[in-house]
């Protein structure tokens, strides 16, 4: 049996119309988006992490942080974009993976350990 790849998609929009910029607003010095980043390195469960967002601007922060990024187009950048598009979008792109795990950019107080306990229990109990 193969071992599962794991990747880790943190969509990551720039466009925010509530509020704006979201993604990149401020807790304690760092932008918002670092906190999952970090939490998503920490869990130690994902063979890739990436930062998917229409914006070049998250390039930069995925480059800081040594993960990659995957520039989607611009039209799944627009508040009317459905989430099951990104998702399609990214996973035409990124085929091998076996799994691929939507972390929220705005949960900044998730850990490590709820990320890779979740993920341990879909492989353990086999879903989808």
């Amino acid at each position: 049996m193969h071992k599962l790849k794991v990747y880790a998609m943190i969509p990551a929009r720039f466009g925010s119309t509530r509020l704006k910029m979201k993604n990149l607003a401020l807790i304690d010095g760092k932008p918002m988006i670092s906190y999952v980043i970090n939490a998503a390195k920490e869990s130690g469960v994902f063979d890739k992490i990436i930062v998917n967002s229409e914006h070049q601007i998250f390039k930069s922060i995925a480059d800081r942080y040594n993960i990659d990024f995957y520039h989607r187009p611009k039209d799944l950048g627009s508040s009317q974009a459905k989430s099951d598009s990104v998702v399609a979008n990214f996973m035409n792109a990124y085929p091998e993976g076996d799994i691929i795990v939507w972390v929220n950019p705005i949960s900044p107080f998730q850990t490590g350990k709820e990320i890779s306990g979740v993920i341990n229990y879909f492989v353990k109990n086999n879903l989808d």
